[in-house]
């Protein structure tokens, strides 16, 4: 079992490591990718255990050749990290801790993967940690490789300009955002924000229309006397902030999607533990819960909605 003394041994082990790394790759190439570990969030009985297991991840993905930074509480993510891994250590049933890590883009702060290892005691959190490290190493890989495949090239200066791209045309839809009660309000606005992006990325144009009209009873007539295809209704059913060092966030929203011939959708998403970053405040963590949300959503309307795209 890891112990509180064990946390210096492997702080100073690891920030070694990172310096010899970090040299090594510098000679290698000017601009490397690199991956923030953020501090890992903890219960209080476990706030000992936060630096290890950080330390063991830093040192694993250190060893498989991944550049990292180790972001303390009051330092800023550089903008060379391309991820960012964050995570979170708590108490189980009976003596069991579980570990939860997360891997994020460090441009808008989504979630691309989530991971769990449960130690069945303090015991066994170190090999755990080992688990955890190992399944995300390659993780981590596939998203900066497929980063650096997806990256657009440099455009060569040419004699003509490029010619201009015309916009395709949006496709209005129908939605209303609402919440049920005050302590859904705060997530109404960034759920308005989240949808119209999303939406966008579609070629969807988001025509605000009153919550009233797209009730269970009445959104399929609301989509036939309109002239369009489709509505969708966002009621938030509830929303928790958690403050603290890194705060914590859930939201619990129904979903309702309508076309001209009936409901094809209607059920409460519920999204896990959002965590926010260091002090980050209620409108910030309501923004990320927000996007969260549409990440939930978003393949439901890809199964159900006939040609969406």
């Amino acid at each position: 079992m890891l112990r509180p003394w064990s946390c210096l041994v492997l702080a100073v082990v690891v920030a070694a490591s990172l310096h010899a790394g970090g040299l090594r790759r510098a000679h290698a190439q000017q601009a490397p990718d690199a991956v923030a570990l953020l501090p890992l969030d903890a219960d209080h009985r476990l706030e000992i255990y936060g630096q290890p297991v950080a330390s063991e991840i830093a040192r694993v993905l250190v060893a498989g050749d991944i550049d990292v930074v180790v972001v303390g509480p009051k330092m800023a993510v550089p903008e060379r990290a391309k991820l960012i891994v964050d995570g979170r250590i708590a108490s189980a049933k009976g003596d069991a801790v579980v570990l939860t890590l997360r891997v994020r883009s460090r441009v808008d702060g989504t979630v691309l993967s989530t991971m769990q290892a449960t130690a069945t005691s303090l015991a066994t959190i170190d090999k755990a940690a080992a688990d955890l490290s190992a399944r995300v190493l390659p993780e981590i890989r596939g998203r900066l490789a497929a980063m650096r495949t997806t990256a657009e090239p440099p455009r060569r200066p040419t004699e003509a300009p490029p010619p201009v791209a015309t916009t395709p045309k949006q496709r209005p839809m129908l939605v209303s955002v609402r919440a049920t009660n005050r302590a859904g309000e705060p997530l109404q606005a960034p759920l308005v924000a989240a949808v119209a992006t999303w939406a966008g990325a579609h070629r969807r144009e988001p025509v605000a229309t009153d919550p009233e009209l797209l009730g269970r009873k009445r959104i399929t007539d609301t989509v036939k006397a309109s002239g369009n295809d489709l509505a969708i209704a966002f009621e938030i059913v509830g929303f928790t902030f958690e403050p603290g060092p890194i705060p914590f966030g859930r939201a619990r929203v129904r979903v309702r999607i309508s076309d001209a011939v009936g409901i094809v959708f209607d059920r409460v998403i519920v999204t896990d533990s959002v965590v926010g970053d260091k002090a980050m405040t209620l409108d910030g963590l309501a923004v990320r819960t927000a996007r969260e949300v549409v990440d939930i959503m978003r393949p439901h309307v890809q199964r159900t909605v006939a040609g969406w795209r």
